[in-house]
């Protein structure tokens, strides 16, 4: 099989015509490295070769622009990966291993990013927390090990605080008020805390207020 003509294509990516009529989508520096040009004689595992590099760089490529947006666990870049158009496995996993060697791609990191998203700004308990990563693909360890650094008592009791001064105060105008208490209550569980660190908060709420009086 021979290469009838190589003509620039869309960015750095060149189109190959071959003698069969087929064309192939290979980047410059691809072509360059291996000296192709037309009237290039390729056997069936040379062209095989060059398929796959020219899948697995396309697959690198597109997976640099994804994290260049946002983070990814490795299993989500992978499932983002494969429902590329023409996704090769092979080739993604080349991918994927190639994006994590350089560093691009790294749970731990991901998990780090995430746990001090959800617990400082999102302000979410460390259930919640965890339930939210674990739909980005990360695992137990990764979670475990980002989510450490928040899980203390007195930590999550001034970050709930916090929270009831500034989002619930309305709400908690008498200790009495039972109906109120279990609104709030409600809201904080959605949010991930437990009732024993709300039941402790809403009680340090109203000392407080106490106080200030």
């Amino acid at each position: 099989m021979k290469i009838e003509a190589i003509t620039p294509g869309k960015g750095q990516l060149c189109e190959v015509l071959l003698d069969s009529g087929d064309k192939l989508w290979l980047h410059a520096e691809l072509v360059q490295a291996e000296g192709l040009h037309a009237g290039s004689a390729l056997d069936e595992a040379e062209l095989a070769g060059l398929k796959q590099r020219a899948a697995e760089r396309r697959a690198y490529e597109y997976g640099l622009y994804l994290l260049e947006k946002r983070g990814y666990s490795y299993r989500e870049l992978y499932k983002k990966l494969m429902d590329a158009k023409h996704s090769e496995e092979e080739a993604v996993l080349a991918a994927l291993e190639k994006l994590t060697r350089y560093g691009f791609l790294n749970d731990a990191r991901y998990a780090e990013q995430l746990a001090r998203h959800y617990v400082e700004t999102k302000k979410y308990g460390i259930r919640r927390a965890a339930y939210e990563m674990r739909h980005r693909g990360l695992s137990q360890e990764d979670i475990d090990d980002a989510l450490a650094a928040y899980d203390d008592a007195e930590q999550i009791s001034a970050q709930l605080l916090e929270i009831l001064q500034k989002k619930y105060a309305r709400y908690l105008t008498d200790p009495d008020d039972r109906k109120m208490t279990e609104k709030v209550t409600a809201a904080l569980v959605r949010r991930g805390y437990t009732y024993q660190q709300i039941r402790y908060a809403i009680e340090d709420y109203y000392a407080a207020a106490e106080d200030a009086e």
